[in-house]
């Protein structure tokens, strides 16, 4: 990938997944707005499209014709002054030619799919389709629905690009919180935690952003860090008594830092609030653990 004022290059795998439909929904929306900014990358797309498909079928080029309607709409005095000096067949041959096909194939996805449920409206939840797909350490984070961890899973073995989603988070003006949530997904912690340290600040700030400030000083590894990480779990139960991350990642402060008997009696504390989900079956577990 190249970095460009645009943010870095797509990949090529990541434009032949683009032509090919198999990109999900959150990672089509990026790579849309990033396409509509970057001429390198329409330029790229337009080769691949000619190797892909060399002909235009009849309805391919109707789609075309509507999708140049729109952009001699956004760009009067770009492409649409080009094609009316040549007429309409002048058009077609201008659709069909590399990096205007492209271009102008991306502004009709753009207009016409971008803005369909299935996208992101908020930067909010861009997080939560990111958190839903991954739990990337043991803490909780605000918001998460139970996964499996997985402690042989390195941040390197994910198959999302947030290279890419960076994009998006800033077409979509992603606030301190949102941000810091963005980058603790990541495990960036030095990005993550002046964020969330920005959020805190906040005269409002309730219990999930002294939650996941928390989750980023207890993951970071740092030993001053991990004692703020307790601190930051108790200020977000002293907001919310019933705040089950919180009560979730206290448990496990104190397992971190050699309470075991702090640690059970934190994990009991939480089964009172939450006795039947799949994280109080994860908590049952690690009570068992520590009587053994």
């Amino acid at each position: 990938m190249r970095d460009t004022d645009h943010g870095q290059c797509l990949t090529d795998e990541v434009l032949t997944e683009y032509l090919e439909g198999g990109l999900n929904p959150l990672m089509k929306a990026a790579a849309e707005v990033h396409l509509v900014s970057c001429q390198n990358c329409r330029n790229q797309l337009a080769f691949f499209m000619r190797v892909l498909e060399p002909t235009v079928t009849a309805e391919e080029a109707n789609t075309l014709e509507r999708i140049a309607a729109e952009w001699d709409r956004r760009n009067p005095e770009g492409v649409a002054r080009q094609a009316s000096q040549s007429g309409r067949g002048g058009r077609r041959r201008l659709l069909i030619a590399g990096g205007a096909l492209a271009a102008l194939v991306v502004v009709g996805v753009a207009v016409w799919t971008i803005r369909q449920s299935m996208q992101p409206h908020s930067a909010t939840e861009v997080v939560q389709l990111l958190l839903d797909q991954d739990r990337p350490f043991e803490s909780r984070m605000a918001g998460a629905r139970h996964r499996a961890f997985l402690q042989t899973r390195n941040a390197n073995d994910s198959d999302i690009s947030y290279d890419l989603l960076a994009g998006e988070m800033s077409r979509l003006s992603a606030n301190s919180q949102e941000m810091g949530r963005f980058y603790l997904l990541q495990k960036d912690f030095s990005r993550a935690i002046p964020y969330l340290e920005a959020a805190e600040r906040d005269a409002e700030a309730d219990a999930a952003v002294h939650n996941d400030l928390g989750v980023a000083y207890l993951e970071s590894g740092k030993p001053a860090e991990i004692e703020k990480g307790g601190a930051e779990f108790k200020h977000a139960l002293r907001l919310d008594p019933s705040f089950v991350p919180a009560a979730f990642n206290l448990a496990l402060f104190y397992e971190r830092t050699n309470a075991p008997v702090r640690a059970e009696m934190q994990w009991k504390q939480y089964l009172e609030l939450d006795s039947r989900s799949d994280w109080a079956m994860e908590v049952q577990g690690r009570l068992q653990g520590l009587s053994r």
